[in-house]
């Protein structure tokens, strides 16, 4: 009967042992999984470098600005962000930068008054090249 006892616990307690190892080894494999997972991507992504999606169509909007000293020209085009054209040529002088910075490519520049409404707008196509 003791040796009977004995041998429930060593054999509970060898089951848990081994549990015990399992989970752990278990885990150890799932992190270098994971890290290895994580290396082949980046490794894959140096190797060939995601596709930078195009615009189809760039758009330039020039609105007017809220302290009414000029207007902006706002396009995600644009590297630097919006530009600030002041004085009483600035719609002007934007269209002019706008039509620079398009060269060749499809565009639209859509010209806004106060209220948010378009008032005139001026298209280039791939093949031609005025606006």
């Amino acid at each position: 009967m003791i040796a009977k006892r004995r041998w429930q616990v060593v054999a509970k307690l060898s089951t848990e042992l081994l549990q015990r190892a399992a989970s752990q080894t278990t885990t150890a494999l799932s992190h270098c999984y994971t890290s290895l997972e994580s290396f082949l991507k980046a490794k894959l992504q140096v190797i060939r470098p995601p596709v930078k999606p195009t615009i189809a169509t760039q758009i330039y909007e020039i609105r007017p600005r809220a302290d009414k000293r000029g207007v902006d020209l706002i396009s995600d085009a644009l590297p630097l962000g919006p530009l600030w054209y002041p004085g009483p040529n600035a719609v002007r002088n934007a269209i002019g930068y706008a039509k620079f910075h398009i060269g060749s490519r499809k565009a639209v520049i859509r010209i806004y008054d106060e209220a948010g409404n378009v008032i005139q707008t001026h298209e280039q196509s791939d093949d031609s090249q005025e606006l």
